[in-house]
């Protein structure tokens, strides 16, 4: 199988203007936020002039749904705009916005510059911030995917009154130390290149690193020939991809947030969902369990067999969607 079943990628660069068609733009609201240029990061890091981006789609008599996705995701979630979770989150699906009033939001940093030492817990409260200013106190649930799981556990931590539910996909309270060790390469390459005539070559050459590991060993051994030129072709298309998108500060602030990623399970008092995918090498099953096993209020923990790895949070949405509905019914 060659790389042309995944042009699509999921990945909207910030600030994007999406090209909406006028019947799914109904009900649909953008909101920046501007982050206070006095505010601060845990590590001391200011955001200034950066800004927050919400999408708001749905009904605004239902429940308050906040989904967030890995660190390639955006505000675009729903069918409705292409979004990046469409075949999960929109009218008629699992999380849906003919019910529920559904809201997107993009990862800082925006700008270039230097990158910045940010952790999911700064996300975390930057967006509970963001959303009370836009007039949303409670949400019915947070589900959270990839990075976003991260930032989704530090919420819950830090607010458990304002939310009703929490959904942890593919994400665990701590990064696996093998997965670090790969972020840390990619960041290394970042470094080497980054404010040189060579900068979007690094960012390609660290994300087609990362696109060995979010699929499995079995994934790729079925899908690549011998020889290795359709592999080649598909990490040269995905790392040329974002590197026209994402610059290398960007990237870097994202992947070291990831790794200053610790929550203790124990502390999260909101009633929890916990989705794990086999084969996953970046968020192990072992890494899985014992952040169910630790958590007070673990409502239902499930594994879903596939060969996508981490990947299968965007594509074993029909084994994921049962979960999902049956959480916010």
């Amino acid at each position: 199988m060659s790389f042309a079943d995944e042009l699509y990628d999921p990945m909207v660069e910030p600030g994007a203007v999406s090209q909406v068609p006028a019947s799914a733009a109904a009900g649909m609201r953008d909101a920046d936020w501007e982050v206070d240029p006095l505010w601060t990061a845990q590590s001391g890091d200011r955001l200034e002039g950066e800004r927050v981006r919400l999408r708001f789609k749905g009904n605004p008599r239902g429940r308050r749904i906040l989904v967030l996705g890995g660190i390639s995701a955006g505000r675009r979630v729903t069918s409705c705009d292409d979004g990046w979770w469409g075949e999960l989150v929109g009218p008629q699906r699992a999380v849906c916005c003919d019910r529920d009033l559904i809201i997107g939001a993009d990862y800082l940093p925006e700008h270039g510059g230097q990158a910045k030492r940010l952790r999911p817990e700064d996300f975390a409260n930057l967006f509970l911030k963001a959303l009370r200013d836009e007039g949303v106190e409670e949400l019915g649930a947070v589900i959270g995917a990839s990075f976003g799981g991260m930032v989704a556990l530090a919420m819950a931590r830090l607010a458990p009154a304002r939310i009703g539910r929490l959904a942890v996909v593919c994400a665990a309270h701590r990064p696996h130390p093998m997965a670090t060790a790969v972020r840390h390469i990619q960041r290394q390459i970042l470094e080497l290149t980054e404010g040189t005539n060579r900068e979007a070559e690094g960012v390609g050459l660290a994300r087609q690193l990362a696109m060995t590991t979010y699929r499995s060993a079995e994934e790729f051994g079925s899908r690549f020939g011998p020889g290795g030129e359709d592999l080649e072709a598909y990490l040269k298309h995905h790392g040329d991809r974002y590197a026209s998108t994402v610059s290398a500060a960007r990237y870097r602030t994202l992947s070291a947030a990831i790794d200053a990623h610790s929550e203790d399970p124990s502390l999260i008092k909101v009633p929890t969902t916990v989705i794990a995918a086999e084969g996953d090498q970046l968020v192990p099953l072992e890494l899985a369990q014992e952040l169910a096993a630790r958590l007070p209020k673990l409502d239902r923990y499930e594994v879903i067999p596939t060969r996508y790895g981490h990947d299968a949070f965007l594509k074993e949405t029909a084994a994921i969607a049962p979960i999902l509905k049956g959480m916010l019914s």
